[in-house]
């Protein structure tokens, strides 16, 4: 069976072929149920090589008190991809979705933003990136005060309630520990 990874939902070879045309390393994002990988590798004929990675783990490690799957960790995800990266002597990239189809203003295009700012260049439309509501968590924000002001006290706002209102300043601090490189 020359498809069996096709049969298997795991590999999209018309694009797989692309990525392998371009000879450039190319990002690779993964999600679970709590956490997100992302991958810079390259393809070669034994398999291909991981070159930098970053997850979920390693923001909450450097002070991220959310989500691991929201739109900032995503950003957040990025910036240390790229920076890693970059210190690896990796200059560009393009991203690899595999089967996954490709959407505008998605969590993984704020990764690519990220990833962006990390000093990585990936070839990516400009205007496919979200906005910097959604980025910096300002939506997250305002949904979380529309909650508390309703009188919700479910389990979105019980672990969060008392740092939500710091969430810029975690943000920002986060961000800022990633670039001037105390969060390797």
């Amino acid at each position: 069976m020359i498809f069996r990874r096709r049969d298997e939902f795991k590999t999209d070879y018309r694009r797989r072929k692309k990525v392998l045309m371009s000879k450039l390393p190319f990002i690779y994002v993964f999600e679970s149920n709590r956490y997100v990988w992302a991958q810079v590798s390259i393809p070669m004929k034994e398999g291909d090589r991981t070159l930098s990675q970053a997850n979920s783990k390693d923001i909450i490690k450097g002070g991220w008190l959310f989500s691991g799957k929201s739109y900032p960790a995503f950003y957040l995800i990025g910036i240390l991809i790229g920076k890693r990266a970059v210190e690896k002597g990796i200059k560009e990239a393009i991203l690899y979705s595999g089967l996954k189809a490709f959407r505008t203003n998605s969590k993984i295009m704020a990764l690519v933003k990220g990833a962006i700012e990390g000093g990585l260049n990936v070839r990516v439309d400009k205007n496919a990136f979200p906005s910097e509501e959604l980025i910096n968590g300002t939506s997250i924000y305002a949904y979380a005060l529309k909650l508390r002001e309703s009188g919700y006290s479910g389990i979105q706002l019980s672990k969060i309630s008392g740092k939500i209102d710091n969430m810029n300043v975690i943000f920002n601090d986060v961000k800022g520990k990633i670039l001037n490189g105390e969060l390797k």
